[in-house]
């Protein structure tokens, strides 16, 4: 049993981490241009299926497929923010949000009709490690380790991004009030350009990096989305170690849930977690002030 609760608290970190970092990328869009991104789930399904087709047909090295969707999704980020959002941006609210769905199910499709319906595995790219708590030894996934370090170490580039450097506190400050921030000469559209560009290109690697996990399947993406809103939500919109704590917490819910209870109550009390969040603190735990508020 010791061994089993070990290994699902790493699965839950990892795969936390892994939600993290797609995560972040919505987060910094919905808290900068208001825009709900229903094509996140996208940029997280093209990650995973690039990879998908780089490696398992293309026979490229796993690792250099991640630089590649990364580009792929930042590329993605930059048509959806021409395409769609730069137009309709003074629209109301729900024209932009409805468009962006649509794109999403157009995207969806696309993908079900290139690659059909069926799960596509990915095979682990590594073997596995042996590690040792106390007197027990267990056999885990080298890869779930590497990916967890990947991650660790893109949220510390995230926060040196947006703490550290001239463009990433101007995110911030626009996040926090995007008027004032105008008023002061920064140009909101470069840097809404720049916020839609590393959202997307965080979903795809996110995609890329849960692939071997998961496998891809079409609806991957949209399976995501709503998970991801739970974690922004509570989280709180333009933090980091909100959105971590958030993300790397709901996944170790579900995961020990898997072995204590069941799923359907994983569920039930990530729902509740974000019914109190909403109630008590709207802006999340660690969540900017006055960002939906």
């Amino acid at each position: 049993m010791f061994q089993l609760i070990v290994t699902q608290v790493l699965n839950g970190i990892c795969i936390g981490l892994i939600y993290t970092l797609v995560a972040l990328g919505l987060s910094i869009i919905l808290g900068l241009r208001g825009v709900i991104n229903f094509t996140h789930g996208a940029g997280y399904l093209l990650g995973g299926y690039i990879a998908f087709t780089l490696v398992e047909l293309a026979s490229l090295n796993f690792w250099a497929s991640l630089v590649l969707c990364l580009v792929g999704g930042g590329a993605l980020g930059l048509v959806i923010f021409f395409a769609i959002v730069k137009p309709l941006e003074k629209r109301p609210p729900l024209e932009p949000m409805v468009a962006l769905i649509g794109l999403n199910m157009i995207f969806v499709q696309i993908v079900r009709t290139i690659w059909g319906a069926e799960y596509k595995p990915l095979s682990l790219p590594l073997g596995s490690v042996q590690l040792k708590f106390g007197n027990v030894n267990i056999t885990y996934p080298e890869y779930f380790l590497v990916a967890m370090a990947a991650a660790v170490v893109l949220v510390c580039a995230l926060y040196f991004l947006f703490h550290r450097t001239d463009i990433g506190i101007r995110c911030l400050a626009s996040i926090q009030n995007r008027d004032i921030v105008q008023c002061l000469g920064v140009n909101a559209d470069r840097i809404g350009l720049f916020i839609f560009i590393v959202g997307m290109g965080l979903a795809a690697l996110g995609g890329a990096l849960a692939a071997p996990i998961f496998s891809v399947y079409p609806t991957m993406g949209d399976e995501l989305l709503l998970l991801l809103f739970i974690i922004v939500i509570v989280g709180g919109l333009g933090s980091i170690g909100g959105t971590l704590l958030a993300g790397v917490g709901i996944a170790l819910v579900k995961a020990l849930a898997a072995v204590f209870v069941s799923g359907n109550l994983a569920t039930i009390i990530t729902f509740s977690i974000l019914i109190l969040v909403l109630l008590f603190r709207p802006r999340g735990i660690m969540g900017v002030e006055k960002v939906l508020e």
